[in-house]
């Protein structure tokens, strides 16, 4: 029996590591092809603006691709524990409070590259707590796609940071859907 939760463990570890490892690749393949581009074209020119543009289309994809790919593990894995559908007696807690949780994503938001117009977003976070504590399924509603997927893989980046505590109905742990509202501001 210990072998087999030591194997879970190690398998989830390593799915949660597989799972940032592809926005990290895709920074890296970013900053790498940017730094040859400022190397051939040092001063700003319109192509070196064009093929930075694609550069950064190139990212957002790549960050999609993998957002859609945990989407379908994690559709697997909600499978065998839905969010339920009732009202709960105990919503699920974040330890240090939502404020803490919102801090930390904020903080793992980095947008600088997309040169965003606006001075700040508003977007609603969704996603599952399960019944063992685990932050599951994100999904950003804002009114820009691309800017969706950066929060999306914050939240990624960091729900391994600090531990959620499962919502209870009747005494007992279940899984349960969290809705958090937020406002990015964007340096200048």
């Amino acid at each position: 029996m210990n072998k087999l939760l030591a194997l879970a463990f190690i398998f989830s570890f390593a799915f949660g590591s597989a799972q940032v490892s592809g926005f990290e690749k895709a920074d890296s393949k970013y900053e790498r092809k940017k730094k040859a581009l400022y190397n051939k074209y040092p001063k700003p020119n319109d192509l070196r603006t064009k093929l930075e543009w694609l550069l950064t289309e190139d990212k957002i994809t790549s960050y999609k691709n993998a957002l859609e790919k945990i989407s379908e593990d994690e559709k697997k894995a909600l499978a065998n524990d839905p969010p339920i559908k009732t009202k709960v007696s105990k919503e699920a807690e974040y330890e240090g409070g939502k404020a803490a949780f919102q801090k930390s994503l904020y903080e793992a938001v980095d947008l600088t590259f997309l040169n965003y117009t606006s001075d700040s977003y508003k977007a609603t976070l969704s996603f599952v707590v399960d019944s063992k504590g685990n932050a599951l399924n994100a999904q950003v509603k804002g009114n820009n796609d691309d800017v969706n997927a950066f929060i999306e893989a914050a939240f990624y980046r960091i729900r391994e940071n600090g531990k959620w505590k499962p919502a209870e109905s009747n005494g007992k742990p279940v899984s349960s859907m969290i809705s958090i509202p937020l406002v990015l501001t964007f340096k200048k």
